[in-house]
């Protein structure tokens, strides 16, 4: 019998120690279809939930918001762009601009934001570069220290592509810092307007009249919603940052690499919404929105370009010696060796008083 209970009581020990604690299980936010993804109350900044938000990660023609929040804060209304052949040269989407022609900031900023065209964002960051993407870059940093970016952004490229076509092998961005981005182009109503605009006309700079069709489909998906872009490229999957007002109150959500950016962002759209603003209380904020941000003075010293180092999961509970306490067999031979001698005396004492057997009847 006493060999009997001590098997049954190492047993016991076995699959205590085996079973994850309450706290180490899955949250419902898993549940949530995006490799990276953030909700935010866009009003007091609040960040309502989220996951693996501070990883950069490539964000398809979300960065897009970030390059017409650049053009908008440097470009004059009216400004005429030159288009260089480097510009023209673009892959599709695009609404094909030629090398030596001269549009207009308001159409390339409509065919940016509605329609994804790549042409029209290189277009424009060259004339805030002074002709160049390369002077484009320092301009772009300088925004992104100024918003109070923190996730390593790398801003090459301000289309969004991350293939042989892009700018020094595409940007990179977390879900976070892009949240970050998103409440300043809320702080836009010009950026805004145009992002909630479902179809436009104008005559380009080539002659010919265009019409355009918003291709962010959230806005007839969800009743609510007020913007702001898709994107999509093979590395980066269905990326989506959306915003929505309700009830006076506005949210903001991003997505990277969501099999269904609609469905997902409606989903946690409504979870933000549902929870009062006196319950933010001890909640991660972002940091106060910063008007004109690459208007402004260069800040000391340039944003750290690359992506930000993140320990791998296996070394971050690991002790001086390399020895991971979290793994099962270790905790196992720890609790065992701290439980042997409560269990010796456990036995002594069943020794003297004799052990009472358990009968299945």
């Amino acid at each position: 019998m006493l060999l009997r209970a001590a098997l049954a009581t190492t047993a016991l020990l076995v699959a205590l120690v085996s079973a994850p604690p309450a706290a180490a299980q899955e949250p419902a936010a898993s549940a949530v279809r995006s490799e990276a993804w953030i909700l935010v109350d866009a009003d007091t900044g609040a960040i309502v939930d989220a996951s693996a938000e501070r990883v950069p990660m490539s964000p398809a023609s979300t960065i897009k918001i970030f390059t017409a929040l650049v053009a908008l804060e440097r470009l004059p209304v009216g400004e005429p762009v030159p288009i260089s052949a480097r510009a023209e040269g673009m892959p599709a989407r695009k609404i094909n601009v030629k090398a030596g022609q001269l549009w207009d900031r308001e159409d390339l900023l409509h065919s940016m934001l509605m329609v994804s065209a790549n042409d029209a964002a290189v277009a424009l960051a060259e004339r805030v570069g002074g002709g160049s993407l390369e002077g484009y870059l320092p301009v772009a940093e300088r925004a992104a220290r100024r918003l109070g970016l923190e996730d390593s952004p790398v801003l090459l490229d301000p289309s969004g592509l991350d293939s042989e076509f892009s700018n020094g092998g595409g940007s990179r961005i977390s879900a976070r810092d892009m949240a970050i981005v998103a409440r300043a182009a809320l702080a836009r109503p010009d950026l805004m307007a145009i992002a909630s605009t479902e179809n436009y006309e104008f005559t380009g700079g080539d002659g010919i009249g265009h019409t355009l069709t918003n291709h962010n489909r959230f806005l007839d998906f969800y009743d609510d919603a007020t913007g702001l872009k898709t994107g999509l490229t093979d590395m980066a999957g269905r990326c989506f940052v959306g915003t929505a007002t309700r009830d006076g109150r506005t949210m903001l959500v991003v997505l990277f690499d969501s099999p269904d950016i609609y469905l997902t962002a409606a989903e946690l759209l409504d979870r933000g919404f549902a929870m009062p603003v006196g319950a933010q209380g001890g909640l991660d904020r972002l940091p106060e929105v910063v008007p004109d941000a690459s208007s402004a003075s260069p800040a000391p010293g340039p944003v750290e370009l690359g992506l930000r180092a993140v320990p791998a999961p296996w070394l971050t509970s690991r002790n001086s010696a390399g020895i991971d306490l979290n793994s099962t067999p270790v905790a196992l031979a720890l609790f065992v060796v701290g439980a042997a001698p409560a269990l010796w005396v456990h036995l002594r004492l069943q020794r003297r008083m004799g052990a009472v057997p358990v009968s299945a009847g």
